[in-house]
């Protein structure tokens, strides 16, 4: 004899969001939005000044990593990390970012060595 579910655990269908949304969260990345709307709003969330030297990595985890050239403008970017994170979360709706992570590249163009 098999084991049959309850009648409450039989409803089977969901729509394509719910999906989505539990995906989401047990892989943990991010609502398929957030991201989108962070990058739409970028020069408004870290500032027109910073909006150039700065670019949106990822959203995964409620880690938002942020890369930059410039080791200055990481550490102003670690200086406000909980604002950063509380305006994408107001941007968004709820909260997908809990931390903030700058990761420095290397710097583009840049002066040439002695020669």
């Amino acid at each position: 004899m098999g084991i049959e579910p309850l009648p409450s655990d039989r409803n089977t269908v969901h729509t394509l969001g719910e999906s989505l949304e539990r995906l989401h969260r047990s892989m943990g990345l991010a609502r398929p939005d957030a991201v989108r709307i962070l990058e739409d709003s970028w020069s408004g969330l870290v500032g027109a000044r910073l909006a150039s030297a700065c670019r949106l990595d990822s959203l995964k985890g409620g880690r938002m990593t942020i890369s930059v050239d410039d080791p200055a403008v990481a550490e102003h970017l670690r200086w406000q990390s909980a604002d950063l994170a509380a305006a994408a979360n107001e941007l968004c709706g709820g909260e997908v970012v809990t931390e903030v992570v700058t990761r420095v590249g290397r710097q583009s163009g840049g002066a040439s060595g002695p020669g």
